[in-house]
């Protein structure tokens, strides 16, 4: 009888750590590269979509992403989040934000967007607002452009349903405009929920 006991014990204990261990598995499943390309180009197109209305004017973005998070380590984190995220972000999709952020990425042509647009490098991007008269020959080849988008890398909770993302309308020194912006995904569709911002 005891030896049962104990076989029955030893059976429900490797039992309940075989599942505990599925289940952390599966809560932390990473997210393919493959399927991370595909939904983040998706949320890259219905943020600036949301900024373009649907007219002849060319956007310009930056071909290669930012590193975005903005904490600086010296104050509270917990106070950082409160003031420059959207509330409703989950922990799931900041925690995925902080670490894909630090990898910059190199975009290409899988925008679908409702305008046209172009990629810039950095340097060309740097190069545009270096004076007056390189901001007045900026404005003559790309008319009504008044910015260059950069992006940050987008941060997915593990369900893939709600992402995270910074933007930032650059347009020389310290002017442009910014912030995260926070996504829902509904009916296979990425909808901008929340935002926090900033302008200057």
């Amino acid at each position: 009888m005891k030896r049962y006991a104990i076989n029955f014990l030893t059976m429900a204990l490797t039992f309940s750590i075989g599942w505990g261990v599925t289940a952390v598995k599966t809560r932390d499943k990473q997210i393919s590269a493959e399927d991370r390309k595909v939904e983040e180009y998706a949320v890259y197109s219905a943020l600036i979509n949301e900024f373009c209305a649907n007219n002849d004017r060319l956007v310009l973005i930056q071909a290669r992403t930012s590193s975005c998070y903005l904490y600086d380590g010296k104050t509270d984190e917990g106070e950082f989040i409160r003031d420059n995220l959207p509330v409703a972000v989950s922990r799931d999709t900041l925690g995925d934000y902080k670490a894909v952020d630090r990898q910059v990425g190199v975009l290409t042509d899988n925008f679908v967007l409702n305008n046209r647009y172009l990629l810039l490098s950095e340097e060309e991007r740097k190069q545009w607002f270096q004076s007056t008269e390189r901001i007045q020959s900026f404005h003559e080849k790309y008319p009504g452009s008044k910015t260059i988008t950069l992006l940050s890398r987008v941060g997915f909770n593990h369900k893939i349903d709600e992402a995270l993302v910074y933007r930032w309308g650059y347009c020389g020194g310290d002017c442009g405009g910014g912030g995260y912006y926070l996504f829902k995904k509904e009916n296979g569709v990425w909808r901008l929920k929340q935002s926090k911002t900033w302008i200057s």
